[in-house]
Formats: structure tokens, sequence, C-alpha cells
């Protein structure tokens, strides 16, 4: 499989419902350098029809979904810092305290709802239509954030602040914490701080903006020692996601669209990406929230997924 221009590896393989927040499996050894298998069905079955996948369970609807409201500032786009809205930011779940980031797959609320996950890692590629379109359609978002990608766009991140968008660390320049997907030696203790520290410094220098203890792996690499490092960092929290979109892989809007509304759970987190090579995940975005809100979706960051 060609790799992600963010170079994001596919998911593993889901048995039954995603399960949410457990702690993580380790994976593979980075020597045998094997990518997670996809957490979604076959592509094989995803493929065979042209049209977009029928709702494909009937989960009732618990509870009241997170309401869809974004927060603006006048500072977007401004080119001045934009105050950091930690004040309307729900509080993250409580550190479990087993020394491990935990891996989550969704959430456990028992509410119907999508988060809508962006890397960007890459470049700027399609930052700024894809913020106007959920500006638009009144839905927040979770972008995953390079130090790179923040210091080469300033205004973008500042922007996706103001709007209501939550940022997670998505370390400084994309490096694999373990080398899996990469062939590169695992990063040292120090080399994860360091990744994680001089990410954080661009964007609360920029915002104010606190991403801990939220944090999107590069590539999906994760293993038990670097899930550690994480922790001892206070990441304590490693977002996955229920379907990777293959945007990055040169798929198409309806081919993506098919791919991610088939065999979906009551909470989705959903991977896409910002940049040029993953056109299609910007082009299948209307038809994305067309189908998960006519299925009674709300749609939330990963920090309001993950409130009880």
């Amino acid at each position: 499989m060609a790799q992600d221009p963010d170079a994001e590896s596919t998911a593993p393989e889901s048995v039954g419902q995603p399960v949410a927040a457990q702690p993580a499996e380790v994976e593979q050894p980075a020597d045998e350098a094997i990518a997670p298998e996809s957490l979604d069905p076959p592509v094989s079955a995803q493929l065979e029809s042209n049209e977009t996948a029928a709702f494909a369970q009937g989960v009732p609807t618990v509870g009241a979904p997170v309401p869809e409201t974004l927060l603006t500032g006048d500072s977007a786009g401004s080119g001045k810092a934009a105050p950091a809205l930690e004040s309307a930011r729900p509080a993250p779940p409580p550190d479990p305290g087993t020394g491990l980031s935990t891996i989550v797959e969704g959430g456990t609320n028992g509410r119907l709802e999508v988060a809508l996950t962006f890397d960007a890692g890459a470049d700027t590629g399609y930052a700024a239509e894809i913020l106007d379109l959920l500006r638009d359609e009144n839905i927040p978002a979770t972008f995953g954030m390079t130090g790179v990608w923040a210091q080469e766009n300033p205004d973008l991140v500042q922007r996706m602040v103001a709007e209501g968008h939550q940022l997670m660390n998505h370390t400084w320049d994309h490096a694999s914490l373990t080398g899996a997907n990469t062939g590169m030696p695992a990063l040292t203790p120090e080399q994860v701080t360091k990744e994680l520290t001089d990410t954080e410094a661009v964007v609360r220098d920029l915002t104010g903006y606190e991403m801990r203890p939220y944090f999107r792996p590069p590539y999906g690499d994760y293993d038990e020692a670097s899930l550690g490092y994480l922790y001892d960092n206070g990441y304590y929290l490693s977002i996955w996601w229920t379907c990777d979109t293959r945007g990055w892989a040169g798929w198409g809007a309806q081919q993506i669209i098919d791919y991610c509304t088939t065999n979906i759970a009551e909470d989705e987190i959903i991977l896409l990406h910002v940049g040029a090579a993953a056109a299609g995940d910007f082009e299948a975005l209307p038809g994305l929230i067309q189908f998960f809100r006519d299925n009674g979706y709300a749609f939330v960051t990963i920090e309001q997924m993950l409130q009880p």
C-alpha cells in the first residue's frame, strides 16, 4: 500500500464494536516494521457498490448529544495570537495512572457522535478550505498538529483555535515513535520529549492553547516503551480512529464515503488529512457530513466525545 503523505498507517482490525479508552496492547516489534491492520471492514467489501453504503447499525440515541456550537474570535486570521478558549473546553478524562498512554478508539457515553480528525503534517493543502466548510456547517473538528506545520502556517493554527477546534500533539516533524513504518531507530525518551515540547512551545506561543493530554501517533506507530514516554510527558491519551479514509493513498470522494459509512459504530473517529495529496478527503467532506447528520449523529471534538 502507498505511504501516507503525512504517513499515517492503516488502523488495526476491529473485533465487534470499537473499544474506547482501553490500555494499549504492545504492537509488533519495531524491527518487523509491520503496520497495524485496519480497524475497518475489508476493502473488497467496501467497493462492491457505487452507491453510498446504507446506515449499517441501528444504534439508538442515548442521552443528549453535545451541541455543535462553534466558538469564534475576532483575531482569527488576523496574524495576532488568538486567545485560547480554555474556559470553554471540557475537562479531559482523569488520568488512569497506568504509567502508559491509553489508546482511545471512541467514546463510551452511548451518544451518536462522530469526530472528524484531520492530521496536519505535510503541506498546507486544503486546510483553509476545510476550515471554511467546517465554519459554514457549524462543525467543530480536531486537528493532529505537528510543530513544523504550525510554524509554517501560524494564521491557520490561530484560526483553528479561535473557531473552537481542538488541537492534538502530532510530534514536531511527524517522526515515528517506534520506527515501525519508517525503518528508522525508535526514538529515545529524550527525543520523544523534545518532539512533544517543541511542538507545544510553537502552538502555545501562537495561541496559548494547551494540547496535553491528547496525542495522535504519527503512522499509528506505538509500543509499550513509547506509550510510557508519552505518559511521562503528560500525554496519557493517544487518539486512534475507527476509519482511515485512505485519502492519502489517492482514494476518491465516493470511495471514501462508501468506506467510512459501512459497519459504523455509535461513536466514530474519522482519520482525514489536510494535505494536497489527500484531495479526496476534502472532496468527501460534504458527503460524509450529510450521511452522519441524516443518521442522527452530532459532530464533536475528541475531548467532547470523551465526556460522560
